[in-house]
């Protein structure tokens, strides 16, 4: 899995070289994105290609760090997300503003230490999750200046909503997280 990802990113760091096909421009990510926390790491970085009639829609890859924690392993991440921005308004000179940001994004732990379908070892549907991919939802705003932008997102992933939905002690806002981050046009 992680010799894949590696040569995924590889052949895309490729494309940016100069000198290659023109059909290959559109392959080309039009921005480079580094994100603070929101279930994924806590930090995660990676390109995302801005599409649409008003590049409403983004699409990015980010890898991600988990640090080591109370004698645990380092992790790293890798993320596949989806973001749509519905629309965005001047607000000065060079300066927009987008009210509301939403999307999805899967979100998976590069170790073996995590597993997709649960070992043997446990019972059948013992646990109702994989412990390593998990599936996030999230809404958000950003305000851009020029080719840069800023954003915050406030999301929730799939096993923090179920626990919610089954655990009473669980308090409704211990199911969200924030993240913060910075984006970079590219193009």
């Amino acid at each position: 899995m992680k010799l894949w990802i590696f040569s995924a990113f590889l052949a895309v760091a490729a494309l940016l070289v100069p000198g290659r096909a023109q059909g290959l421009e559109k392959l080309k990510p039009s921005v480079g994105i580094l994100q603070v926390a929101g279930n994924m790491g806590l930090v995660s970085v990676g390109f995302g290609w801005n599409y649409g009639n008003h590049s409403q829609w983004e699409t990015a890859m980010l890898y991600g760090y988990i640090p080591k924690e109370e004698g645990k392993k380092r992790y790293a991440t890798f993320t596949l997300k989806q973001t749509y921005i519905p629309w965005s308004r001047p607000v000065g000179r060079n300066v927009t503003f987008e009210p509301i940001t939403c999307g999805m994004y899967v979100n998976t732990i590069l170790s073996r230490d995590f597993w997709i379908r649960e070992p043997s070892k446990y019972p059948t549907r013992y646990y109702g999750f994989s412990t390593k991919m998990r599936f996030n939802i999230f809404v958000g705003e950003s305000i851009s200046y020029k080719d840069g932008t800023f954003f915050w997102e406030f999301g929730a992933a799939d096993i923090y909503v179920v626990s919610k939905a089954t655990n009473r002690y669980l308090k409704f806002w211990d199911i969200f997280g924030l993240s913060f981050g910075v984006k970079l046009r590219l193009d």
